[in-house]
């Protein structure tokens, strides 16, 4: 049993809908209300992504690469200068088990990587043959 908003009863402003496509449909008009109201702002959120263009294997192959910037390590709290040399210190501290896990990481990127593009290779080619097939 569904659970309807809290303008719907008399119960503590709580009622039971009878099925759960009543509360679907419940709760897709409320949305269209807040939206109608513009509660989510949704005229912010809907930029057009940058355009990265085409994904090749060598940007795939570049992304894989994990080489974090130490330097975005900061505080932007009012005197956070304390704050930012105690987190540059424990970098320091624990780089040998950053490093670790960087390395680990970019290799389970690039293998994945080698991966898909062995894939792709096998689609392409699976495709060729069928295509020759067909002619």
């Amino acid at each position: 049993m569904a659970i309807a908003g809290p303008r719907d009863g008399p119960s503590r402003g709580w009622t039971a809908l009878s099925t759960p496509e009543q509360a679907l449909e419940r709760a897709r008009a409320e949305l269209a209300a807040m939206r109608a109201s513009g509660a989510y702002g949704e005229q912010a959120v809907r930029r057009p992504l940058p355009s990265t263009g085409a994904i090749t294997t060598g940007k795939l192959f570049e992304w894989a690469l994990i080489e974090p910037d130490l330097r975005d390590v900061r505080s932007t709290r009012r005197g956070g200068a304390p704050i930012t040399a105690f987190k540059r210190q424990l970098l320091r501290l624990l780089a040998q088990y950053h490093g670790e896990l960087i390395a680990e990481q970019t290799r389970f990127n690039v293998n994945l990587v080698s991966h898909v593009r062995h894939l792709e290779e096998r689609i392409e080619e699976l495709e060729q043959r069928l295509a020759d097939r067909e002619s």
